[in-house]
């Protein structure tokens, strides 16, 4: 009995060695994880030095189309925004209307004076030469040139109220177009040119500048030159008021809203970014910089200073960094592209 029991024990063992060797020879080899891996090589986003950077290979850059340039150096100061409008010139007609309805009634009593004074002066010649004139022709005489010239004092008043009226609405620069300068009012008048009003905010440490620069309401940018300090308040914008004038061009109605840009203090240094060099994430702009390496570094742009064709950028940038000039939406795209997953494919058959 106990001989069977050592038996049966020893077959046991034997049995479950066997099992055991042979669920050891059916375990397959670990595989190195190859997703893993492929997600260390692929490209995406990391961090270099606190900015966004991108690995891209030589093939891949040329499937991509990138290429680079460097940024042009430049000066510029900073740029302030400010609302303006282009202003009605109905107003500025009738007072023209005005001035020039008082200087013909000035030159009309102005002549009849002339005439009644020379009247005056040869009948009192007559007189004193005692030949056929009576005293009271003579002093008919005097009475007309008298109340000649009081018309024509008057016709001097009116105009200067005249005068006065159009540089109480219009300034100092537009009287004097009126007064001595005709053809800049004219083009006004005519809509050639149009007026356009910017008020700077109370307190502002800087002066008025020499010109503008404002957004067309049919696209692009335009430019208008400084006339005179604008003597009407802007209802909007509690401040000093000031004249500029510019071509007409289509869009420019009067009443319409504008946005003017110019620039203040000292001129600063930096570079151009090209518009064409520029991607948008999050509400910013960015470019990218090839670091070396087959690196790209994204890098924010200031969008305060705009240039023709671009952004003035005074930090962050040198004239000799070669800038992604066509390609950049491609790389920010592969930049975002998600991350691959972790989990290996499902092989055919899994789960049947």
């Amino acid at each position: 009995m106990k001989r069977r029991f050592l038996f049966v024990v020893a077959g046991a063992l034997g049995l479950f060695a066997i099992f055991f060797i042979r669920s050891l020879a059916g375990t397959p080899e670990r595989q190195p994880n190859h997703q893993t891996q492929s997600a260390a090589t692929a490209p995406g986003a990391k961090v270099e030095n606190g900015q966004a950077a991108i690995r891209l290979d030589p093939k891949t850059q040329e499937r991509l189309g990138i290429r680079e340039a460097h940024p042009q150096a430049a000066r510029e100061r900073k740029q302030m925004t400010l609302p303006a409008m282009v202003l009605p010139v109905q107003n500025l007609a009738s007072l023209v209307s005005a001035y020039e309805m008082a200087t013909a009634q000035l030159q009309k009593a102005e002549i009849t004076a002339s005439v009644s004074e020379r009247e005056y002066a040869r009948l009192e010649k007559l007189y004193s030469d005692q030949q056929n004139v009576s005293a009271k022709a003579v002093q008919a005489a005097e009475g007309v040139y008298r109340g000649d010239q009081v018309d024509v004092e008057s016709g001097r008043q009116n105009l200067s109220l005249a005068l006065a009226a159009v540089r109480q609405s219009w300034g100092d620069a537009i009287t004097g177009w009126l007064a001595h300068g005709r053809e800049n009012l004219q083009r006004v008048i005519r809509r050639e040119d149009v007026l356009i009003e910017m008020t700077l905010p109370p307190g502002e440490p800087f002066a008025a500048p020499r010109r503008i620069e404002f957004n067309l309401p049919a696209g692009g940018r335009a430019f208008a030159r400084f006339v005179s300090a604008f003597p009407q308040v802007d209802p909007r914008v509690q401040g000093v008021g000031y004249l500029y004038v510019t071509r007409a061009r289509p869009g420019l109605a009067p009443g319409i809203n504008l946005v003017a840009h110019f620039g203040v203090g000292a001129l600063k240094s930096g570079v151009i970014i090209p518009s064409s060099a520029v991607v948008w994430l999050h509400g910013k702009a960015w470019a990218y910089v090839d670091t070396g390496q087959e690196t790209f570094a994204r890098r924010e742009v200031s969008t305060n200073i705009p240039t023709p064709g671009g952004w003035f950028e005074a930090r962050g940038y040198a004239p000799d960094d070669p800038i992604v000039t066509k390609g950049a939406e491609q790389i920010l795209g592969v930049e975002l592209m998600p991350p691959p997953s972790s989990h290996p494919p499902a092989k055919q058959g899994d789960g049947d």
